[in-house]
């Protein structure tokens, strides 16, 4: 069987990241190393991660994909496999995530991600959502592309493709995926069974937040990616559909008496991707910003 290591960027994590280590070392295939990337954390991330049991990297410089790179570069493993300090995989995720490698065409795999708690009505609306949905990132209509709080890949395409863009704030899971297909042509291979439980607070805040920050990332994609062909491109209003809709949602809820939190929290979603969309398209117009360019990998 290939040899695994576990990457982990954190940042001010001291409440989630011990667990987290703990979890991805007690695996029934036990990983090569685990190894957590601190990213300028003001907390106590570090000395958690490391008596869980994880080796602590520094990288000074904020930027997960950054902390990312940092971290599987020191990693003398076949697979790396990442997820996120607030995440808690599940015993045998290694096991299933290094499943599929047994096919040498398969370079990348990810699991399921699931909301962990379920107590406010945020937190709810996350276990059918589509925010931290894997099986909705896997049936992308471009091209699959797995989160890194669940995916695994081969550390030979990582040197191939030159690891994640660290350009990207959000969004450079799907960026790095895309890469691997279109100039590698591995494949995406999506593995419900291997299972990482995702903790999101229970505050709508929660939402908006990663609302903005992955919308910001979107904006990025688009910008690398719009000129390849068959790229999808999503007019305003498809992307607002759930706020143009809310009153007549709310309406048909009242009249059925069904809670109104769902469709208020994912009206606040999209808005705040759009807000976080156009943030980031102006950011990406000022300059400065150096994308790693859509050409053939080397090795």
């Amino acid at each position: 069987m290939a040899s695994v290591g576990v990457v982990i960027p954190a940042r001010n994590a001291e409440q989630n990241i011990r667990a987290c280590v703990e979890s991805c070392r007690d695996q029934s295939v036990p990983p090569l190393d685990v190894v957590v990337v601190d990213n300028a954390s003001r907390d106590r991330t570090c000395s958690e991660a490391a008596e869980g049991g994880a080796r602590v990297l520094l990288e000074p410089q904020i930027g997960s994909y950054r902390a990312r790179n940092r971290g599987w570069l020191s990693v003398d493993a076949d697979i790396i496999a990442f997820t996120d300090a607030d995440c808690q995989p599940e015993g045998n995720w290694l096991e299933e995530i290094l499943k599929p490698f047994s096919d040498p065409t398969v370079v990348v795999v990810g699991g399921d991600i699931r909301q962990a708690d379920t107590f406010s009505a945020t937190q709810q609306w996350l276990v059918n959502g589509p925010l931290i949905s894997q099986s909705r990132n896997a049936g992308h209509p471009f091209l699959p592309f797995l989160a890194t709080a669940n995916v695994a890949i081969r550390r030979t395409a990582l040197e191939q493709i030159h690891g994640f863009d660290d350009a990207f704030i959000s969004g450079g899971d799907v960026d790095i995926c895309w890469r691997i297909q279109a100039f590698l042509h591995g494949r995406v291979e999506y593995r419900p069974s291997a299972v990482v439980n995702h903790h999101v607070g229970p505050r709508l805040r929660e939402i908006t937040e990663r609302g903005r920050r992955y919308g910001a990332g979107r904006a990025l994609i688009d910008l690398k990616w719009s000129a390849w062909p068959d790229y999808p491109k999503e007019g305003l209003r498809t992307r607002m559909r759930p706020a143009w809709l809310l009153p007549a949602r709310l309406a048909h809820r009242i009249l059925k008496r069904h809670p109104l939190a769902p469709p208020l929290i994912e009206a606040a979603l999209v808005v705040n991707l759009e807000v976080g969309y156009v943030v980031g398209k102006w950011g990406s117009t000022r300059g400065g910003l150096t994308l790693i360019p859509l050409s053939g990998a080397s090795g």
